[in-house]
């Protein structure tokens, strides 16, 4: 079977309040102490899997879940393997087998033959939990307070999770929404299986998410509101983990542009598909900007200390940062804005679009205007967007070096809308073609986004030199250098053009 879960954490403070406003009635106690087993090299956990042995209720139990791609949903089997005051013994995985997680389990075992099941950490939680009926669907609340152990490590949980038991999957993510605007919640999509598995290993977030083309199926039958879900669900699988990341307190600064790309990825998908399909709600789309605008200060800033200030140090430059300050110093009112409620909507909003559990437009009635009788609108109009940006990156190709700086950098953002939204329908064409397309456009994107980041960067230090003569050094040292990265970026623009586009 499958399961469709949302995890919250919970800002300091709010569980009393979350528990006053869940109320008595029906609230039950759970006491659950679980064994997590994986191989020695993290087998399951890399393929987003995880097996435990749990004591409730006074019964062993057995799980295992899977993850699906591009979802919130998982696959979920429990076998109950006998009473908790004996010891219930190894996991046994072919106790799964009926069902389709297990049947991925044993096959996943068997390409890996001489794979060993161990101990890799435990869980102890204390559960509050209740059935609701909100908005039409039926939903089981529940509290958790614990604990993560693995060796010598300990990590806290202090989390809300609320699972779909019935009804429609729109009722869950309206009771979702209504709880995060009252309590100031925020999505975590680490699960405590791999909460254990990153405190195991000593380490303290999952690694950047990074783009995955998205699970289109039999995608040149597709209309373009279906395939909008398909490319909102890949961009969410990206945007989430770094998000989360990012929240829990990471300073890696891959997960600031991996998050970014993701909502480039995103915007890119919403603005190519407006016509064609509903439109969400405004406050959506701004939420998804504020979060973008910020993340997009803090990979300047990465680029000019990690980048270009040290070829201005080398150079002799007496001011090499026109800021000042610590790279890091944005990461909080980055982390603030990602749990802030209007993000969290946003993402709940998409999510719900996503799994087709609203409808697109809120308030008002979908919008099938461009899909035609037999489903084959979206790939016609991807391609027919692709072409005309093409034609419109190519058009400048022969004289970038001699456009305006504005001009410039308009290129290389309908570089990158073709980029993704090329890299949205990929999988539908013939790899071969994809990635001779690719071996052009890919060097493109990198010479012009090093023109455009020694261009605002020159411009930084200009800013700068108002109140800071030594800036000066800097202005002229990046300026001298703008001719040549901008005849790079014709090239590469050229080479681009001679490419056969693979749609």
């Amino acid at each position: 079977m499958t399961e469709l879960e949302l995890k919250f954490r919970l800002p300091p403070g709010a569980r009393a309040a979350l528990l006053k406003a869940v109320g008595n009635h029906g609230l039950a106690t759970q006491s659950l102490a679980a064994r997590y087993f994986d191989t020695p090299d993290a087998l399951l956990a890399r393929h987003r899997m995880a097996l435990r042995l749990r004591a409730e209720d006074g019964r062993w139990v057995q799980t295992l879940k899977a993850s699906l791609p591009d979802s919130m949903e998982r696959l979920e089997d429990e076998v109950d393997v006998g009473p908790a005051d004996a010891e219930p013994g190894p996991p046994d995985p072919s106790r799964h087998a009926a069902g389709e997680a297990g049947r991925r389990l044993l096959d996943l075992l068997e390409r890996h033959p001489g794979s060993v099941l161990a101990e890799g950490f435990r869980t102890e939680v204390e559960r509050r939990k209740r059935r609701l009926e909100s908005h039409g669907a039926t939903i089981e609340w529940a509290l958790d307070e614990g604990r993560v152990v693995a060796g010598g490590r300990v990590h806290a949980i202090d989390e809300l999770e609320l699972e779909l038991k019935g009804g429609d999957a729109a009722g869950l993510y309206a009771a979702a929404r209504d709880w995060v605007a009252r309590h100031g919640l925020w999505l975590d999509t680490v699960s405590k299986a791999e909460r254990g598995h990153l405190l195991a290993h000593g380490r303290a977030h999952t690694p950047p998410a990074r783009a995955e083309p998205p699970v289109l199926g039999s995608g040149h039958r597709l209309d373009a509101r279906k395939m909008l879900r398909a490319i909102v669900a890949a961009c969410l699988a990206q945007v989430l983990p770094n998000a989360a990341a990012l929240i829990d307190g990471s300073a890696d600064p891959e997960h600031v542009h991996q998050l970014r790309v993701g909502l480039r990825r995103l915007r890119t998908a919403l603005r190519e598909f407006d016509a064609q399909a509903p439109a969400l709600a405004p406050e959506t789309r701004q939420a998804v900007d504020a979060v973008f605008d910020a993340a997009g200060e803090l990979r300047d800033r990465h680029v000019m200390l990690a980048t270009l200030a040290p070829r201005l140090d080398r150079a002799g430059a007496p001011l090499a940062d026109p800021v000042g300050g610590d790279e890091d110093s944005g990461l909080p009112d980055l982390a603030a804005r990602l749990r802030g409620s209007a993000f969290q909507l946003a993402l709940l909003r998409l999510l719900a679009f996503s799994h087709d559990a609203e409808p697109a437009v809120e308030g008002g009635e979908p919008d099938d205007h461009g899909a035609d009788e037999d489903g084959r609108a979206a790939l016609p109009h991807v391609r027919r967007r692709l072409s005309k940006l093409r034609r419109q990156v190519v058009r400048d190709a022969t004289h970038f070096d001699a456009l305006a700086f504005d001009e410039q950098h308009r290129v290389r953002k309908r570089l990158k809308r073709l980029r993704y939204l090329a890299s949205f329908v990929a999988p539908l064409f013939p790899k071969r073609r994809v990635s001779d397309w690719l071996e052009a456009v890919e060097p493109a994107q990198d010479a012009l986004g090093r023109h455009i980041d020694q261009a605002v960067a020159a411009a930084r230090f200009e800013a700068a030199a108002a109140h800071d003569a030594r800036a000066w050094f800097a202005v002229g040292w990046l300026r001298a250098r703008l001719k040549d990265s901008a005849r790079e970026g014709r090239r590469a623009l050229e080479k681009l053009r001679k490419a056969d586009p693979f749609w």
